[in-house]
């Protein structure tokens, strides 16, 4: 392995006339035409007795024989079930051991993966899998009983579900598909053309809408192939990422670090700091990748001190703002680590990135990646001026499942796919992110719409008016929090509108922020509030609530 991670970015050209900024054009060194499945066989088969997996739970190593053996055997196994090319099999699981052979030998087969968190409780389950409608579904032993309640609750009782751990007796299994073809040779399985070519998805990955279903967001093979020249470094690194396939660095961890010739060290529980600090010096770790309240915990932990982090050289964060200064705090304790900061999207894939820095800018730009900066107007803008960011890729992007409407809204006919985000360049070229457009935070990563907690809230009869916001918090990203105008004479606490949102809604929209009664909510002229000023009154009731300063 290099000694360090790189981010093969450079300062990007710009053209004064268009007012567009390019990262730099380089050739792909892979077919964008290929299917993920037939690059990662050839990778593994490479080096065939390279361990590619430890599970830290189980203790079970894998070798890249292994597992592209266990991939053609799940392959030919879906070939039973007469499953077209494109047909969506669901997987809501933690990283157990035969994940990789589950998503690989399902990419070899032609079909499209509908990801989710294990996290979500039946109602997500259901929002998500009555839009994409798997005909398989995978998912871990222990939720089996609330995965089958909700597809047969959303008109999907003929979707059989199968368990990829925590076996339950008379409930099929993911064994089962390695039971036939023992003496299947990986090195003579072919993996057919994909039919729809650069635009056949891979995965759909579900983002949180301000209204209704979540969308879901398509990712085809072609992403991940045309993503290789992003990062260097991966060859015989020891690979940690708690991240599960919902996540696209889940995903990232699993298919390039697979391809680049890593060690992927998988862990079947959530992010926890004890086991951060166990698994890193026990397989000697020297990449990871995860969300900025992953260091945050680490940083505030009293363990980190005694802690061994000396294997680290690199560490990727992402997914939410990342500021230099808890970089820095992490660095006192990993000193041969560098930490980098990436900005991407699951539309787009990775867009920029770059070690950070005391000015937090996002990096340069990734090769092949085109930004334009657009006012309210659509008018482009030139340096130093902050507008909406607009991402434009070689290769197409395959839109939202189903939602043809909503991929026609964010992804326009010059191919530029607009994002909501608000930023500028300086002269220097480096990307600055100044805010979201739409009002979208996330709590641990996971995306919360103001608009539709304060729609649940809305249903109570003692609430007149409600705004959500979300407070900054070190740790969690935001937490969500409500302003609540009462109506008069009307008589409701705090614990009561918690608990309306606990039972109506997900975990991480619950309003850890607080409930706060007000009897008026800060307005524009016209009457529309004024939601950044009801973030400031928020985050000081807070912190006198909590005896900040």
């Amino acid at each position: 392995m290099s000694e360090t991670l790189e981010f093969h970015t450079s300062k990007p050209s710009y053209d004064p006339e268009t007012k567009i900024w390019r990262g730099e054009t380089k050739e792909l060194t892979l077919n964008p035409d290929d299917s993920i499945a037939s690059v990662v066989l050839k990778k593994l088969l490479e080096r065939p007795e390279y361990i590619g997996q430890v599970g830290y739970q189980s203790g079970k190593e894998l070798t890249n024989l292994e597992i592209a053996k266990r991939s053609v055997q799940v392959a030919k196994h879906f070939e039973k079930f007469r499953m077209q090319q494109c047909d969506i099999i669901g997987l809501c699981a933690g990283n157990t051991d035969y994940i990789a052979p589950l998503v690989f030998g399902a990419l070899a087969a032609g079909l499209t993966i509908s990801t989710l968190d294990p996290s979500f409780d039946k109602a997500g389950i259901k929002h998500v899998y009555s839009l994409t409608k798997p005909r398989l579904m995978f998912c871990d032993g222990e939720l089996y009983e609330r995965v089958r309640q909700a597809l047969d609750e959303c008109d999907l009782s003929a979707t059989k579900v199968y368990t990829m751990s925590n076996h339950i007796e008379g409930v099929p299994s993911i064994m089962e598909f390695f039971e036939d073809y023992e003496d299947v040779n990986p090195a003579e399985f072919r993996v057919p053309p994909m039919k729809e070519g650069v635009h056949q998805t891979a995965f759909i990955v579900c983002t949180s809408g301000t209204t209704g279903l979540p969308k879901g967001v398509c990712i085809s093979h072609s992403t991940f192939i045309s993503n290789q020249f992003a990062v260097a470094g991966f060859k015989d690194a020891r690979m940690l990422c708690f991240s599960t396939l919902y996540w696209v660095s889940g995903l990232f961890t699993l298919i390039q670090g697979t391809i680049g010739g890593a060690k992927r060290i998988i862990s079947s529980k959530p992010f926890s700091v004890e086991d951060f600090f166990d698994i890193v010096p026990r397989y000697k770790v020297n990449i990871t990748m995860g969300p900025p309240s992953q260091i945050a915990l680490a940083v505030s932990s009293d363990k980190i001190a005694s802690s061994d982090l000396s294997s680290l050289t690199g560490c990727m964060i992402g997914g939410s703002a990342v500021s230099y200064s808890l970089a820095e705090k992490f660095r006192k304790y990993a000193k041969n680590a560098f930490c980098f900061t990436g900005y991407g999207s699951s539309e787009t894939g990775g867009i920029s990135g770059g070690i950070c820095s005391p000015d937090n800018s996002l990096g340069s730009l990734v090769p092949n990646v085109e930004i334009k900066i657009i006012d309210d107007d659509g008018n482009a803008l030139g340096p130093n001026e902050s507008g909406e960011l607009c991402i434009r890729t070689a290769l197409p992007w395959a839109g939202y499942y189903g939602n043809p409407t909503a991929t026609k809204e964010t992804y326009d006919s010059d191919g530029w796919i607009h994002l909501g985000d608000v930023g500028y360049f300086n002269d220097e070229g480096k990307l600055f992110m100044v805010d979201r457009k739409c009002d979208i935070r996330k709590y641990n990563n996971f995306h919360f719409a103001p608009s539709d907690i304060e729609k649940v809230i809305g249903e109570l009869p003692q609430v007149a008016d409600v705004c959500v916001v979300g407070i900054p918090h070190s740790i969690h990203g935001f937490l969500p929090a409500a302003c609540v105008i009462k109506r008069d004479n009307a008589e409701i606490d705090e614990p009561e509108i918690y608990q309306h949102v606990v039972q109506r809604m997900q975990d991480f929209e619950r309003l850890r922020g607080g409930v706060y009664f007000v009897d008026e909510l800060p307005q524009t002229a016209s009457g529309k509030i004024i939601r950044r000023k009801v973030t400031e009154m928020c985050e000081r009731l807070w912190n006198e609530r909590n005896g900040n300063n």
